[in-house]
């Protein structure tokens, strides 16, 4: 009885009916470190043998808090000090210790809450300061918390500098570009965050993605605006544009170009293609990318359902551009497409067929009789009389 009064005051317990199932099961327990203020489930096979409770009232989890002095007590066992021990650890532990007191009785256990500490971030932030996380939280999404880092950041340097003083470096466009979880950590209690300035950078500018970046913070909202981003050795222009949140739907993938200055201050334009090998080329400290508009159209004309200009984008077909313009109307001869090149000569085109800038495509209507047409105005003139009639009548 006095093991149930106290674990009643220590404890919250719960049926497994009402366990809610978080994303915090979902994580790697080797990589979280546990500390003051978390809380362990730990489930039962048959009940909890401590909890003093009747056949029908079966308990089978419960929620244990970690003490603010490190340490976890579990009723009818001695204390466990969780200081510098992982999650994995901890729960190996409590496995342990069930089944050599209770006849090998095999329990589990995990995270039921992480809890909320301070760190301190500086350098190269927009918002530098101290920000609330917890165990759970990102070194990535910890700078997003401090509003995202600087156009003059280097985030291939980010500097966690541990409670023992002992500093790591990470890159984050290992992350980013890669999905590397080894650089992109999670934090723990008592760490420190620096972002350096970057030693040189590159400007990337023009029909750029609209998606706003947690972290840079710095995404265009209009296509005059640039992202200063922090130059890597031995990255291609792809792969800049990549970082930088790739294009937009109107990019004009065949005519961007870097600007170069050189060492006696000429400024070279060096074209290239983002599609295939011709955008491997490696870029120089203080380039500017540009990645222009699409400034041209094809003209679709004749039985379409929306006759017009349509953007024009590089590889697509005549069956691309009569899709634009809303597909064919009902009076449209499919077999007798035509298309328009820019110098005027023309040339019969099949669906497949790709398509230049410039061009215009044309969509015949089908051949109609010319009782055909006598029989479709004698209709018309007959709907007017006979509505002009319902009227005056």
């Amino acid at each position: 009885m006095i093991l149930s009064i106290g674990l009643s005051l220590l404890l919250a317990v719960i049926t497994p009916e009402t366990l809610p199932l978080s994303p915090l099961d979902y994580f790697d327990a080797e990589e979280y470190y546990v500390g003051p203020g978390d809380e362990i489930w730990i489930s039962f096979p048959g009940g909890v043998p401590f909890s003093g409770a009747s056949v029908n009232e079966t308990v089978s989890v419960v929620v244990l808090p970690i003490a603010l002095d490190g340490t976890l007590t579990v009723p009818t066992m001695p204390q466990i000090n969780i200081i510098g021990m992982n999650l994995q650890s901890l729960q190996q532990h409590i496995e342990n210790l069930f089944f050599t007191s209770y006849n090998g009785m095999v329990v589990t256990s995990g995270l039921a809450r992480s809890a909320i500490f301070q760190v301190p971030v500086t350098g190269q932030i927009r918002n530098p300061g101290i920000i609330s996380v917890n165990g759970l939280t990102r070194l990535r999404e910890a700078l997003s918390l401090a509003g995202g880092v600087s156009p003059t950041a280097a985030i291939s340097r980010v500097l966690v500098i541990s409670a023992e003083d002992d500093s790591t470096m990470y890159d984050l466009n290992d992350f980013t570009l890669n999905g590397n979880m080894d650089s992109n950590p999670l934090l723990h209690r008592n760490s420190r965050l620096h972002v350096y300035l970057a030693d040189e950078i590159i400007i990337v500018e023009g029909a750029l993605s609209r998606v706003q970046d947690d972290l840079l913070s710095t995404q265009p909202t209009d296509p005059s605006e640039r992202i200063v981003l922090e130059y890597l050795p031995g990255e291609s222009a792809g792969a800049a544009i990549a970082r930088a949140g790739g294009v937009s739907s109107v990019a004009n993938l065949e005519r961007c170009f870097v600007n170069r200055v050189d060492t006696d201050s000429v400024c070279t334009m060096i074209p290239f293609i983002i599609q295939g090998d011709a955008s491997t080329f490696l870029l120089q400290p203080g380039d500017r990318l540009v990645v222009p508009s699409s400034d041209e159209f094809i003209n679709v004309t004749g039985e379409v359902v929306s006759p017009g200009p349509v953007l024009y984008s590089p590889g697509m077909t005549v069956n691309y551009y009569v899709g634009m313009a809303n597909g064919f109307s009902n009076l449209a001869r499919r077999g007798g497409l035509r298309v328009v090149l820019p110098g005027g000569d023309k040339l019969d085109s099949e669906m497949e067929d790709i398509v230049p800038p410039g061009s215009n495509i044309e969509v015949p209507r089908v051949p109609i009789k010319f009782w055909q047409e006598y029989l479709t105005i004698i209709m018309t003139v007959a709907t007017v009389v006979i509505t002009y009639h319902s009227i005056t009548q």
